[in-house]
């Protein structure tokens, strides 16, 4: 949150967004109706996320997380398409590879993919 100035100012116009690594517990008591919002770095240096090397702050959240969102072609596409996830999980991407695009889905490039994968609680 501190690096991206737009959280940071809806954070500060009063949005529920919180630190991942501070105890919410009591500010969520006097707000009980919302839902709050946490920004995670991954801890990884491009745009793919390989899950067994995420930060231990992303690590943290995600064991109580709900559910994943994965934006872009590198981490919905390329390293977790066919992940499965202990929670739901929405895979968001634009593919921008033509070829690609034929191989996943018959597509065209520039097409995009928007997949809910709901949790397997078999």
């Amino acid at each position: 949150m501190q690096h991206c100035d737009i959280l940071r100012k809806a954070a500060e116009a009063g949005g529920l967004l919180f630190d991942a690594m501070v105890d919410i517990e009591d500010e969520l008591k006097e707000n009980e109706t919302s839902v709050p919002l946490m920004v995670v770095e991954n801890g990884c240096g491009g745009p793919c996320i390989d899950f067994r090397q995420v930060s231990s702050e992303l690590a943290a959240v995600a064991k109580d997380a709900d559910l994943i969102i994965l934006e872009g072609m590198g981490r919905a596409l390329h390293t977790n398409l066919n992940a499965r996830f202990g929670c739901d999980a929405l895979k968001l991407a634009m593919v921008k590879n033509q070829r690609l695009a034929e191989k996943l889905f018959s597509g065209n490039i520039y097409d995009c993919l928007c997949r809910f994968e709901p949790v397997d609680n078999v």
